[in-house]
């Protein structure tokens, strides 16, 4: 990125953030967030830097032991007070350096202190224990303590001013150490008007005043997202020194600062971990603080047993050893600092981890960034004779640790969602009150179901009326359904119940089959009747059930059903078996973000899309494909219907003929599949006016929504509703309606039509006359069905905010893409003054073309397309920088994105 378009940007982004603030100090926070106050007051960050008034010194917390008492019988000459000294960095956790009152450390070779050259200006004194004065500067003639270096320690930087009387160009603070308003902005805003909207969650603008403007990742410059909460970032400004990913060296140990360049170089920072996700930053970690939130337990599971070693070593002691060293290292091994490394990663060879001049950390294709066990063994194993723990050698410990977490072995198997749920725990709450649970319920016995407590579905009558009334839970096996709209019932003898080759009573009289859409009643119909091998096996069970397979049998004394490990769509029905992932202690490399394998032992061995077969790809994750074989009926893509109604599980069929899909959407676009839709869920991650944001409609009240429309509920799962014919129970996804009278179906009733006078697209019928005509009672004008079709072709138009009249762009504009970096999926705006042909083209940095999003005429107006990081023949492009470039008639303009893998 080149230095002027990184000026640009900074200046867009200040103006842009409200940098009109001010600052107005941590204590103003204290009163509404006392008990975040509590924690940082007690932690390290304010005392980064103390500004000292007079002769009066620092006071720390009283848990600090830091022999504070002593540093002025022995800095410098030792011929200095309190009066001398205007300002102290540090004294909390590791080190103190001492700032004159003339703006200099203390002791370096600039003051004009006594003892100025002399050193004896630095007091290590790391885990309570006392490890002396070292000479710090000695030499150096402009060490002042300016913004150069005040900047990290603390609050509201400036290079301009000066924080220190008589001292010119030293720069200006608001607030010595890291204050509230380090990591949430300036405050005053929020201090007049408290509001989440006043104030930064994640401020990561502080300092970005580097020759780089960012902070660089493997030759890419992050840069902070307006839009976005970067926690990496915000942390990263500090917890690094050159502001590039390089990790930075000296004298054997990686030098202090330095955790935000270790952490982006783990698979944790890759897998999307932040440094919230461990710490809590309001609290400490040393002097026995509660500020790590999670343990390597809470994930590694499995590898907290180990082999080839002592059951009182922790995790820590191994994969986060003092490898760093902020003031003095320890013991005897010579491979122990004062700093934990965040490198985590274990290269089990006698090399070293630094580069050959020992500046830096290695990182090249032979030995990526890792620890050596010269810190992770030896630092430990060496460091006291006394301590009774076996002294070795590199070469021993290197051997030791290649074998020391037993490996996963053999082919995957399943274990199940709640070992899923010890690990990723938010995720696995969301699931067990989503509907994928509840798709097939083993009963124990005469035990019922159990369902969350918000479902409403008159389980206390269905025994009641079941079949021919007499039968009982001790007569059910397993029931399918029961959370959003129906339920089923498999019998003691693995029929459905009611059906046709029964052996309990009612058999064949149906009452089998009770609908509740809704929380409302819709009660019995009768289903497969007549059907006299309605078993409920692996044809039925695959796309209810976790880990089907067409071998054995999951009912005892019924034969030939085939089995499953899970009932109800458990984590591994989409990540696929998990035993190695758990084994191995969470690896990534272990499981299958997206697992498209399951039950593709249908007759063309995939999905079928007008004619050509998907297949998996075992390179890839496609969520669609994942998706799409349980929602989907005959795994091809004629949307199949019946009764005037698009059949259930026909969400992937409807998807696959939108324009959505040809943009590059996903299902996981617009859903997080964690999380449930119906009963109030909050599982809609995208409303259609994130991207339709400039229209409005005519011929229609406002009280409509947009899914009203285009998500009808033209599809049906247990029932029809209302009175106006046109009303299922699942809504559509088809989306785009063609506004004629003409029927959406073929004339067999038993597809979508999809031909070249129709493609596959909504009717008014439903999408008007679902509502409309739905109750009489409702207020809402019914119609015919030629009203509804005139009344469709004139529905929208492009807006303004305020009010009707359509507005068109004054200028052309390409918008920067949001969000950015991005993974998978980044949408760019557009705004076009006059109608023009249009091409927009991604290319990589080597200028190479990677994908041609549009080529097209469009008319005047704001337009919008998601990129969905694919190249033209559909593969993932690789992390990196991209450039788009759009040409619309004379015009032409670029921006640069991120994509992050």
């Amino acid at each position: 990125m080149s230095k002027l378009l990184t000026t640009f940007l900074m200046v867009t982004l200040v103006a842009a953030f409200g940098f009109g603030q001010t600052y107005v100090g941590s204590d103003a926070c204290k009163t509404c967030h006392s008990d975040k106050y509590n924690d940082w007051e007690v932690s390290g960050h304010p005392y980064k830097f103390t500004v000292t008034d007079g002769d009066v010194q620092p006071t720390y917390p009283n848990f600090v032991t830091n022999f504070q008492t002593t540093w002025m019988d022995s800095l410098a000459d030792g011929s200095l007070g309190w009066t001398n000294v205007a300002g102290v960095i540090g004294g909390f956790g590791w080190k103190s350096r001492f700032v004159g009152t003339d703006g200099h450390v203390i002791g370096s070779g600039g003051s004009s202190l006594a003892g100025a050259g002399d050193g004896h200006n630095q007091f290590n004194f790391f885990g309570g224990e006392e490890h002396g004065w070292v000479d710090y500067e000695t030499s150096k003639m402009n060490k002042v303590y300016n913004y150069s270096c005040f900047k990290c320690h603390t609050t509201g930087g400036d290079t301009t001013g000066t924080w220190l009387t008589g001292v010119d160009g030293l720069g200006t603070f608001t607030e010595g150490g890291i204050g509230c308003e380090s990591c949430h902005g300036p405050g005053s805003d929020h201090l007049s008007t408290p509001s989440a909207a006043t104030i930064d969650r994640v401020y990561e603008y502080a300092h970005l005043d580097n020759s780089i403007g960012g902070l660089d990742i493997g030759g890419t410059v992050q840069t902070p997202d307006a839009n976005g909460d970067d926690i990496n970032f915000l942390c990263g400004t500090c917890h690094n020194r050159s502001y590039t990913s390089p990790i930075n060296a000296k004298g054997g140990f990686i030098k202090h600062h330095e955790q935000w360049d270790e952490f982006v170089a783990t698979s944790h920072f890759d897998q999307g971990m932040d440094c919230s996700t461990c710490h809590d930053p309001h609290k400490r970690v040393i002097w026995d603080g509660d500020g790590i939130k999670m343990t390597c337990g809470t994930c590694h599971s499995s590898q907290v047993s180990m082999t080839n070693h002592s059951a009182s070593a922790t995790c820590l002691d191994c994969h986060m050893p003092y490898a760093a060293k902020s003031g003095t290292k320890r013991g005897e091994s010579g491979y122990k600092g004062d700093v934990r490394s965040h490198l985590m990663a274990i290269t089990p060879n006698t090399e070293s981890m630094f580069t050959d001049d020992g500046s830096n950390v290695r990182d090249d294709d032979t030995r990526s960034a890792s620890l050596s066990p010269a810190f992770s063994c030896l630092g430990c194993h060496n460091d006291d004779p006394n301590d009774a723990i076996p002294e070795f050698t590199l070469d021993q410990v290197a051997n030791i640790a290649a074998g020391m977490h037993a490996a996963p072995a053999g082919d995957p198997e399943y274990v199940g969602s709640e070992t899923c749920g010890a690990c990723h725990t938010e995720k696995f709450d969301d699931w067990v009150v989503s509907g994928h649970p509840y798709k097939f319920t083993v009963t124990d016995g005469d035990v019922q179901p159990t369902y969350p407590d918000y479902v409403t579905n008159f389980q206390s009558t269905w025994m009641d009326s079941l079949a021919d009334g007499s039968l009982d839970w001790t007569n059910v096996a397993g029931v399918i359904g029961g959370f959003g709209w129906k339920s089923r019932f498999v019998g003691t003898d693995g029929h459905i119940i009611g059906s046709g080759g029964s052996s309990l009573a009612g058999a064949g009289d149906g009452h089998n089959q009770f609908n509740f859409f809704g929380g409302e009643a819709h009660g019995w119909v009768d289903y497969e009747t007549s059907k006299m091998n309605k078993v409920y096996n692996y044809s039925c069970f695959k796309c209810h059930t976790t880990g089907g397979d067409t071998t054995g049998t999951w009912l005892e004394g019924v034969d030939g059903l085939g089995t499953f490990t899970e009932g109800g769509i458990g984590c591994e029905s989409c990540h696929g078996p998990g035993s190695n992932h758990s084994q191995s202690g969470g690896n990534a490399a272990h499981i299958d973000r997206v697992y498209e394998y399951a039950h593709l032992d249908n007759s063309i061995g995939g999905l079928d899309i007008d004619g050509t077969v998907q297949m998996p790809d075992a390179a890839s994750d496609d969520v669609n494909f994942l998706c799409g074989t349980c929602h989907n009926r005959s795994y091809t893509s004629p949307i199949n219907s019946k009764g005037g109604f698009i059949k259930h599980h026909e969400q992937w069929d409807e998807f696959v003929a939108t324009g959505h899909y040809d943009a590059g959407f996903t299902c996981s676009t617009c859903h997080d599949p964690h999380k449930r839709v119906i009963w109030d869920g909050d599982g809609i991650t995208k409303e259609c006016t994130t991207c339709h944001s400039g229209l409005a409609t005519t011929n229609h009240s406002t009280g409509a929504t947009c899914i009203d429309c285009h998500m009808p509920y033209a599809a049906k799962s247990g029932t029809k509703r209302g009175e106006s014919g046109y009303v299922g129970d699942v809504r559509s996804h088809l989306m785009v309606i063609t506004p004629n009278t003409e029927s959406m179906f073929t004339d067999d009733g038993s597809n979508v039509r999809d031909d070249d006078t129709r493609p596959a697209s909504l009717s008014p019928a439903y999408s008007c006359l679902g509502c409309h005509n739905n109750d009489p009672a409702d207020g809402i004008a019914d119609k015919t069905l030629a009203d509804a079709a005139a009344s469709a072709s004139g529905m929208h138009t492009v807006t303004s905010v305020a009010g009707n009249e359509k507005t068109i762009p004054g200028s052309f504009r390409l918008y920067q893409n949001y969000p950015n970096p991005f993974n998978p999926t980044t949408t760019i705006k557009y705004d076009m003054p006059e109608a023009a042909f249009v091409k927009l083209v991604i290319y990589d940095v080597t200028g190479r073309v990677v994908r041609t999003l549009v080529d097209k005429n469009h008319s005047a107006g704001s337009h919008s397309i998601l990129w969905n990081g694919t190249d033209n023949k559909g593969k993932m492009v690789n992390s990196g920088m991209y450039v788009a470039r759009i040409e619309a008639g004379a015009n032409s303009q670029l921006i640069k994105m991120v994509y992050i893998d």
